[in-house]
């Protein structure tokens, strides 16, 4: 049941990239907050969060651009990093969770491109609906589309979770606890990639006022 609620919820906040809200909500430092407010371990879910951040900051979801769903992918590595925060393997959780993310958000740009297609069926109806003047169906239309969003979304997070699990328990079968020292200099070379990432971004801005 607790899977399902975090699934929910990860779809619920997803929505705030393109489809609803847009109070930024869906980016990974809220989102991770929020989350690990219901796990009760913010200081892991904000440190994941202002790590995804970094990655995903000079991704602009605009117009019919297909781009990685990085939000749903943050919340995907957070979740798995808090589910799993009790074992005495976090660098091989770590390995796990962020792998799981990025390859999530690449499946997302697909399930985003479907739900689009979708979303052009909507609009016909739509349309059709406001020659006609039938503006409760216009706005049950408009719901609709929105509720198929977060249908899509949570059902990915969940097959994602589901997976990180079957993974992580994997790792604890056949790989000694060892092996995590191994895994130690990621999350260090995680947040380099990301500062680098976001040096040209600063450099453009303040180049501005220069």
């Amino acid at each position: 049941m607790f899977r399902i609620l975090i699934s929910s919820l990860i779809g619920l906040l997803g929505l705030d990239t393109t489809i609803a809200f847009q109070v930024m909500i869906s980016q990974p430092i809220f989102s991770a907050g929020i989350l690990g407010l219901v796990y009760g371990n913010l200081p892991a879910a904000l440190e994941i969060g202002m790590m995804m951040q970094l990655l995903w900051l000079g991704i602009v979801p605009a117009g019919a651009t297909v781009f990685p769903e990085g939000n749903i992918g943050s919340m995907i590595t957070c979740a798995i990093v808090l589910d799993y925060s009790h074992l005495e393997i976090p660098n091989l959780v770590f390995a796990t969770a962020f792998a799981g993310g990025i390859i999530t958000s690449y499946i997302g740009a697909y399930v985003t491109v479907a739900d689009r297609k979708i979303n052009g069926r909507i609009l016909g109806l739509t349309l059709a609906a406001a020659r006609k003047a039938r503006f409760n169906q216009i706005t049950l239309l408009n719901l609709l589309s929105i509720f198929i969003y977060f249908i899509l979304m949570s059902l990915l997070a969940f097959i994602a979770l589901f997976i990180g699990d079957q993974v992580i328990e994997a790792l604890q079968t056949y790989l000694p606890a060892s092996m995590d020292k191994s895994f130690s200099l990621l999350k260090p070379a995680v947040w380099g990639l990301g500062i680098a990432l976001i040096i040209p971004i600063l450099y453009r801005e303040v180049k501005q006022y220069l």
